[in-house]
């Protein structure tokens, strides 16, 4: 799918779930204003990115079937001991802010990736509006990496799916 497409998708599905906030409501406690705001981010961020984002749904389908790729979780080690990890994953822990990007950080990342940068990458954080998983898959693309994919549910998703398991 081509970035401006997979653009033009990811607003659309701001809106549908905007929409649809009457009838099913997008937040647990009807709190509108930060799904919206995670929403709006998340849309800039692919437009800065240039990495592609895949679903819990997408994401559950590949392993399911054995496709050979690579997670990362850019979250702090020591949360993922507490909260669990998608399968397989390796960590590749990235700040909270771009600027607090440090060359260490991009080394760690390098290496979680591996040096064949044709290879599927699946870059994750907690939730759609934490952006370590943003700051991890721009990183990649921004070093050549072909086929990178965020996903933006992340830990919460995944949980919420039924599929995380305890580390």
């Amino acid at each position: 799918m081509n970035f401006c497409r997979q653009t033009a998708l990811c607003t659309l599905f701001a809106l549908a779930l905007a929409g649809c906030a009457f009838t099913n409501g997008t937040s647990p406690r009807g709190l509108e204003a930060p799904v919206e705001n995670a929403a709006v981010r998340l849309s800039a961020d692919l437009q800065t990115g240039g990495y592609r984002i895949i679903t819990t749904a997408e994401l559950k389908q590949w392993l399911d079937e054995g496709r050979d790729i690579t997670i990362i979780s850019t979250l702090p080690a020591y949360g993922e001991r507490v909260s669990g990890v998608l399968p397989g994953s390796v960590n590749a822990a990235m700040p909270l802010l771009e600027q607090e990007l440090a060359p260490e950080d991009r080394e760690h990342m390098l290496m979680a990736a591996g040096s064949d940068k044709q290879r599927t990458l699946v870059v994750y954080s907690g939730f759609v509006a934490c952006r370590r998983s943003h700051i991890g898959a721009k990183l990649l693309r921004d070093e050549g990496y072909k086929n990178v994919y965020r996903y933006p549910a992340g830990l919460a998703g995944w949980g919420e799916a039924g599929y995380l398991r305890s580390k």
